[in-house]
This record gives C-alpha cells, sequence and structure tokens, in this order.
C-alpha cells in the first residue's frame, strides 16, 4: 500500500497533469543548491560520489550533478516527473517509488532530497523516509536535505491569492492560481490551474487541496538521530526566492 504522500504524487495536478509546466513555475536557480551538495560531497571525501536524488522532480538538480561527474539514481513518486528527468539524464538510473518505502537497494554515498520531505504529512511517513535514506547510506555517507522551516512558512501562509502564468511547448497557455493559508502546523494550498489553448474556447480547469508541513529544527534533529545520522548541521536555504527554507547536512 502506498503511502499518503505517494498518493498524492499521482494525483496532484503540478505532479501529474501539468508536470511539463513543472520548470517553469519553479524557478528558482540549480547551481546554489547543487554547489551545496558538491561540497558536502566534497567535504566527506567524496570527490566522485554515488548519489541518490529522492524526490528528484524533473532532473534539473541531478543533471547538474552529473555535469560534475558524480553519478546519481533518479527516484520519485511521481510518473510524469520521472518520465521528463529520464529524457534529461538518460544515462541514469530511474525508479519511480514511494520515498516513505523505496523499492531501490544498494549504499550510496549521498542522498539528497530537495524540497520533497515537506510533502510527508505524518509522523510515520516522516520516520519511514528518514529510516529508508538510512538504510541506503553507507557508513560515513551524506544526507543533504532542503525543506521548509515551520515559523517562516507560517508568515509566508498569508492567505493571499497568487497567479502566475506560463507558456507551454506545445503552445497552449497554463495559468496557475494558489493559495496558501496555515492550519495547525501545516500550509493548506488552494490551487486551481487552467489550461487553454487557441483551438479549445473552454480552458481545461482542475482544483486541487494540497498540504505541507514544514518542520522545525528540533524535529529534525530528533528524527535524523533516531534514524542513526549525526554531525548535523542546519542553515539558512540556499538558492531559494524566499527566506522559509532550510539546508541541512548530515552524516552516517
Amino acid at each position: 500500500m502506498a503511502s499518503p504522500s505517494a498518493d498524492v504524487a499521482a494525483e496532484r495536478p503540478f505532479y501529474d497533469r501539468h508536470a511539463d509546466a513543472y520548470d517553469a513555475l519553479i524557478s528558482d536557480p540549480v547551481e546554489p543548491w547543487v554547489v551545496a551538495v558538491d561540497e558536502s560531497l566534497r567535504a566527506a571525501g567524496f570527490s566522485t560520489a554515488q548519489v541518490l536524488d529522492a524526490g528528484c522532480g524533473t532532473g534539473r538538480h541531478a543533471a547538474a550533478l552529473i555535469e560534475r561527474g558524480h553519478h546519481v539514481t533518479l527516484l520519485d513518486a511521481s510518473e510524469a516527473l520521472i518520465t521528463i528527468a529520464r529524457m534529461r539524464c538518460p544515462d541514469a538510473p530511474a525508479v519511480v517509488t514511494d520515498l516513505c518505502e523505496p523499492a531501490i537497494s544498494g549504499a550510496f554515498d549521498a542522498v539528497i532530497a530537495r524540497g520533497v520531505l515537506n510533502d510527508l504529512l505524518t509522523d510515520d511517513e516522516r520516520a519511514d523516509a528518514l529510516n529508508a535514506f538510512a538504510r541506503l547510506t553507507r557508513a560515513g555517507g551524506v544526507l543533504v536535505l532542503d525543506v521548509r522551516e515551520a515559523a517562516m512558512s507560517q508568515q509566508r501562509a498569508d492567505g493571499i491569492w497568487r497567479t502566475a502564468e506560463v507558456d507551454l511547448q506545445d503552445g497552449s497557455k497554463l495559468r496557475f492560481v494558489s493559495r496558501p493559508t496555515w492550519n495547525d502546523g501545516r500550509i493548506v494550498v488552494e490551487e486551481r490551474y487552467e489550461l487553454a489553448s487557441d483551438h479549445d474556447e473552454t480552458p481545461e480547469v482542475n482544483e486541487f487541496l494540497f498540504e505541507m508541513r514544514p518542520w522545525t529544527r528540533d524535529e529534525l534533529q530528533r528524527r535524523l538521530s533516531s534514524a542513526g545520522y549525526g554531525c548535523i548541521e542546519m542553515r539558512d536555504g540556499v538558492g531559494r526566492r524566499s527566506p522559509d527554507r532550510l539546508l541541512v547536512t548530515a552524516r552516517h
């Protein structure tokens, strides 16, 4: 049985029906995150590392790590996003699987996860994912995470409607409207997707209610320690357009 977060990955239009708009809507620069990961790998003695990109999305960051000489395995719960990542990183192994119970084995020099852990809403999902990451990280290996920080995320969940419009490669236009609100430790996002093309008089509309659960530093410290990680460090996120992120590194 799939975890709730894996079910959402298959249902949310942003991860499925409109995966082709993902890179246009999430346009944070690639390089800062890739540099942070590369520096963490080299500091641990891995100049050429075997990296598991857990929640790889469309593979933008994986491709940049491959260009730096690392070997990356792609993992995501969204078939649509993995399809794009496979085209971007054609030589990289790629698996569609639940992050909480990944159908993959081996020992990696590093496991990295950018943004995706916010989609894990329950305590069980969070424990399962981090324990799985630990099982897949070799002794002395590295974990690098980008997560939403709770206090700053609460400030950004201001109930204001936001709109973004992108032109897609097939000539259609996607209008994405969203409103984030805060509810009992979670960000609840009302989403509306309006896809319009020249030959359709009426746009295709999809609506979705999406939730994220940001992390506190205390929870990160506790859960990572419980999973067997040490040397845990946290600092402000890198390469993000908003100040509500943490960059977390740890050693196994």
